[in-house]
């Protein structure tokens, strides 16, 4: 018999030394799997990447806008930076480099026209149109002159040319609210709209306005014109501004031909329709005829004639018409002239024809050239 063979291994009741297992065999990898997973890894790496910019890029604006508005708006943040005669050159020049490129709409954002002036402001499109008619060019601007004491305001001297016209002049800068920024004040021509073109459709450069009422202009062109049936201006030729004092003379409404053919045949019909009349009284102005006359004869009633000399309907025909400086729609002419009258008198039992010395002329016609009717009265 042979022994039994011992146990592979330690010895039993030894002992015992650490324990070591072998770790399993790894799975074989498919290189497709491989370039999947590089993939993934790429694109959570660039996804990691894009964001990062994008919040760089979310802080950047947002620290720039707060930049911004932290001054009260960018430009005058570098506006109240600078020295009030810088501020003031820059200020003018600007305003004056809209001018002269017909940029309507910036010269009023840099210089606008406020409340407090008075005046009304016009459409940008009619100072569009001003620029067009007469154009800023040959801008020349001079030193400033500071006020420092107090709030700071000052002077800048501007030669320039609107159309033809060479003009020399001062506008001002003030920095009112005390907060570093100039601006310009006064800036503008303060024109009154005369009342004697009341009532007519006036308009400048297409913008209707009103009589009576101050109007804000800048430099350039301006035409004056009318709705009014009837009705034009002694003169077409535009109103040039210049210098902020500029003192305009604005045209004078007179009548169209075709508005003096029409007065003259309203006061035409009016004066046959006077003359028509057989009564003792009359219209058109004239003298009514007395009942008796000095001498004792008794006027008879609606046996009186009347009538006028050729002279007289010449008169009428070529009369001229003249709009009231009041209320222009209310045009005058000139005196008509004078009247034969006759009328069938009596006298103790007697019967005849008397004359009225005179004739008991007519007087001065007035149209309403407002009225589609045109009516006429007398004075």
């Amino acid at each position: 018999m042979t022994a039994p063979t011992p146990p592979q291994g330690p010895a039993q009741g030894g002992p015992q030394g650490p324990q070591h297992f072998a770790p399993p065999p790894a799975e074989p990898v498919s290189q497709s799997s491989a370039r999947k997973n590089l993939v993934i890894a790429g694109v959570l790496a660039g996804g990691g990447c894009l964001l990062v910019i994008l919040v760089v890029i979310a802080l950047i604006i947002y620290f720039a806008v707060r930049g911004g508005d932290s001054g009260g708006g960018g430009g005058e943040t570098g506006a109240a930076d600078l020295p009030p005669e810088e501020q003031a050159t820059a200020l003018v020049a600007d305003y004056f480099d809209a001018l002269a490129a017909g940029d309507a709409a910036t010269a009023l954002e840099l210089n606008p026209v406020n409340e407090d002036m008075g005046a009304a402001p016009l459409p940008v499109e009619a100072y569009t149109a001003a620029l067009e008619a007469a154009p800023i060019t040959g801008v020349e601007l001079g030193t400033p002159v500071i006020d420092d004491g107090g709030l700071a305001e000052g002077e800048v001297p501007v030669t320039f040319t609107v159309g033809d016209e060479t003009v020399s002049d001062t506008y001002r800068v003030h920095d009112y609210d005390d907060d570093g920024v100039m601006e310009l004040t006064g800036g503008h021509t303060m024109a009154q709209v005369p009342d004697g073109l009341d009532g007519l459709g006036l308009t400048v450069n297409g913008a209707e306005v009103t009589a009576g009422e101050p109007i804000a202009l800048m430099p350039g062109g301006y035409e004056v014109a009318l709705r009014a049936e009837h009705f034009a201006l002694t003169s077409t030729d535009p109103l040039l501004v210049g210098e902020l004092a500029t003192s305009l003379e604005w045209p004078e409404a007179t009548l169209t031909e075709e508005g003096l053919t029409a007065f003259r045949g309203a006061v035409d019909d009016a004066v046959q329709a006077c003359l028509e009349q057989t009564t003792l009284e009359a219209g058109c102005g004239m003298t009514p005829v007395p009942t008796t006359s000095d001498d004792g004869w008794t006027m008879v009633e609606n046996t009186v004639e009347r009538s006028i000399s050729e002279d007289t309907q010449r008169t009428i025909d070529t009369m001229e018409a003249t709009p009231s400086s009041d209320e222009p729609t209310y045009v005058e002419g000139t005196s008509v002239g004078s009247v034969t009258t006759t009328i069938e008198c009596t006298k103790d039992g007697q019967k005849g024809r008397c004359e009225m010395w005179l004739g008991g002329g007519m007087g001065i016609p007035n149209v309403d050239m407002a009225d589609p009717e045109l009516p006429v009265t007398w004075s």
